[in-house]
């Protein structure tokens, strides 16, 4: 019998597609991918002993030095960790998993921006620095203070004056949001995957995430608008968003993984996709490979990131027809 070593990382994948198939992987925040952060996977033992002084967590508790020896909130890092504590305590009531929780939480208060955003990594430097939807990083962290400022679901355990610091978070990223939605030609659109810290004008990242308009992220964006109290500015937001997923939807084609590629094949049944980013002032999907040039056409690109990156995707299908 042939036997086969897998990698923690392939395990970790394979359990991801199993529990996606299945269909438990349908909430994004709560799914497991391989290339998500230790505290995904971390026992509750690890997670403790990984919290760093500043009260966050590291993407890859493995790495010492460097930018990603910081705390950060990329690939679900710091207030996954700060979830599955509070539910620990929920369980256990036992007072370590709180407090660090409680640790955690304040971190993330402390992480914020006097603007209301949330970069990418603590005290980062570069683009780590940015105001940072992607990956739904800014979104996810706020829908966490969210549920502590109200005391849902395991955070009954939080006083009132880390509820109320924490609503007063939420409330500053709900104004750095409308704040960074972008105007073209004087008409609001949706938001970039990341802005810059200062000017809030959208920014770019690695080399294939140049400034643009993204569809992916601004989707999470919008659902968590809905979630609050409605005011003329919140409805113009998610109405002028939803306005232009509709504008820019893209029919008649669909996007085809082959065993080495992705390719974009016509069909005139296809449900409409979208392109995770357009150009910011002609609405034209944009493809970008490492060397940072901007294309049309992703068979442009190169392969290595034709396949490694989610140019398509159905993001805006359930806000919009």
């Amino acid at each position: 019998m042939l036997k086969v070593k897998w990698s923690k990382r392939t395990l970790v994948w394979i359990l991801s597609f199993v529990l996606t198939v299945a269909g438990f992987g349908l909430n994004p925040s709560s799914s497991v991918s391989a290339a998500d952060a230790s505290g995904t996977t971390a026992s509750i033992a690890d997670i403790l002993k990984n919290q760093q002084p500043d009260g966050g967590w590291k993407k890859d508790y493995s790495v010492t030095s460097g930018e990603w020896a910081k705390s950060t909130i990329d690939n679900k890092a710091t207030y996954t960790e700060i979830r599955r504590l509070a539910s620990e305590y929920a369980k256990t009531k036992d007072s370590k998993y709180s407090q660090a929780a409680i640790k955690g939480i304040n971190f993330l208060l402390n992480m914020q921006y006097g603007n209301g955003g949330w970069p990418q990594v603590y005290q980062g430097t570069g683009y780590h620095k940015h105001i940072t939807f992607n990956d739904n990083a800014m979104m996810n962290v706020m829908i966490l203070l969210d549920e502590v400022s109200n005391k849902k679901s395991d955070f009954s355990f939080v006083d009132t004056a880390l509820a109320d610091r924490s609503k007063t978070a939420v409330a500053k990223g709900v104004n750095n949001i409308l704040a960074t939605q972008i105007k073209v030609n004087g008409k609001l659109t949706v938001w970039g995957q990341q802005h810059d810290s200062v000017t809030l004008a959208p920014a770019g990242a690695r080399a294939y995430e140049v400034p643009s308009l993204c569809a992916s992220e601004s989707v999470g964006i919008v659902k968590f608008l809905k979630t609050r109290q409605a005011t003329p500015q919140i409805t113009a937001a998610i109405q002028a968003a939803e306005n232009w997923f509709k504008e820019v939807k893209i029919t008649g084609i669909k996007v085809v993984k082959t065993s080495d590629d992705v390719v974009v094949v016509e069909d005139p049944g296809a449900p409409p996709i979208w392109a995770r980013f357009y150009e910011i002032g002609t609405n034209k999907p944009i493809f970008v490979g490492r060397d940072g040039v901007v294309k049309y056409k992703l068979s442009d690109i190169d392969q290595e990131r034709r396949t490694g990156y989610s140019w398509y995707g159905n993001w805006p299908s359930g806000l919009v027809n």
